[in-house]
């Protein structure tokens, strides 16, 4: 493992510190695991935390709560945990992570400075009134948490040290009953990753837990930023080359798709389109959308969004290619 993440980590200024902390790993997982309760367990890691001098790696114990290559935590987020250690308050006003910033509800941990992610800060803090205002439900003001490391390698260690059957992605939304994490690196597209990640936070937050291929569908839809509810970097020309050959998403086909199984490419594609069209394509198919994620929030019966949409549609395939031929 050390080796893995040496590799990763060789080209960072802090590549020696962040390896040598990993000399510790025995001793925290030996604390875990000889600790018979969660008071016992967080009194101990909190007096490791404060002897070690790991506050800024304190996101690392989200790793000793996991089980079965899933995050299950206990009543304290990792971050929670570090915030209510036995630390004095002048100890626990020195970063745990090399720059650190709060915007609107965001909080971030970077390895990045704050000052290169602050162009783009404007288009984060946009999110949740974006949704509110185009799906017309409450957004809670629950903080959200962010991780920023320096590249895709950094990430990919991070990643596979906490979960080491977890795929290699671009960026993650760890779910927890608790503060929502966020787990991204920089890159011209951060802004992209960040915003798609906290759409899936923001939602599941504010209690609007719809299929996975929805919620895909309405990340994809969010994470661009644009008075034009069409543009998107891949997803529109597909779209508009899939209809010269005569296909159409098909809504049915994925109420149909098993919720635990892996999406393709071309299942984030129609997810897109769907939820595109569901907003903009007229005004009655808009208010049912949103009426069907009102009933989903308020844990009232939904049904099936093809149900809900099919009173405001003539045919799905004329209007729907109507639309994306425009």
């Amino acid at each position: 493992m050390t080796l893995a993440i040496h590799h990763a980590l060789r080209t960072s200024e802090r590549a020696t510190q962040f390896i040598g902390r990993f000399q510790t790993v025995p001793r925290l997982k030996k604390i875990v695991r000889q600790s018979n309760n969660r008071i016992l367990c967080r009194q101990r890691l909190s007096d490791f935390l404060r002897d070690s001098g790991l506050r800024w790696l304190t996101l690392f114990l989200i790793a000793f709560l996991s089980q079965n290559s899933l995050l299950l935590f206990g009543q304290e987020s990792a971050i929670q945990l570090a915030s209510a250690t036995s630390l004095s308050s002048k100890q626990l006003s020195v970063s745990r992570w090399p720059f650190e910033s709060r915007d609107g509800q965001f909080l971030i941990h970077s390895t990045v400075p704050i000052d290169t992610l602050k162009p783009n800060l404007p288009k984060l803090n946009a999110l949740p009134s974006d949704l509110k205002q185009s799906l017309s439900i409450a957004i809670v003001e629950q903080p959200i948490h962010i991780v920023v490391l320096e590249n895709r390698e950094s990430l990919d260690a991070y990643v596979k040290w906490l979960l080491p059957h977890a795929p290699s992605r671009r960026a993650f939304y760890i779910r927890h009953r608790g503060p929502g994490l966020v787990l991204t690196y920089y890159s011209t597209l951060w802004i992209t990753d960040v915003r798609h990640e906290c759409t899936h936070a923001l939602l599941d937050a504010s209690g609007v837990r719809v299929p996975q291929w929805l919620d895909e569908g309405l990340a994809e839809y969010f994470e661009t930023v644009s008075e034009n509810p069409l543009e998107h970097a891949t997803h529109c020309q597909a779209v508009q080359t899939q209809m010269r050959y005569g296909q159409v998403a098909d809504l049915m086909q994925l109420e149909r798709s098993d919720s635990n199984a892996v999406m393709s490419a071309q299942d984030y594609r129609d997810a897109w389109s769907i939820t595109a069209f569901a907003l903009n394509s007229s005004p009655q198919t808009r208010i049912a959308f949103q009426q069907y994620l009102l009933d989903v929030q308020k844990e009232r019966a939904g049904g099936l969004l093809s149900h809900r949409l099919q009173p405001t549609i003539h045919s799905w395939r004329e209007d729907f290619t109507r639309f994306f031929g425009k």
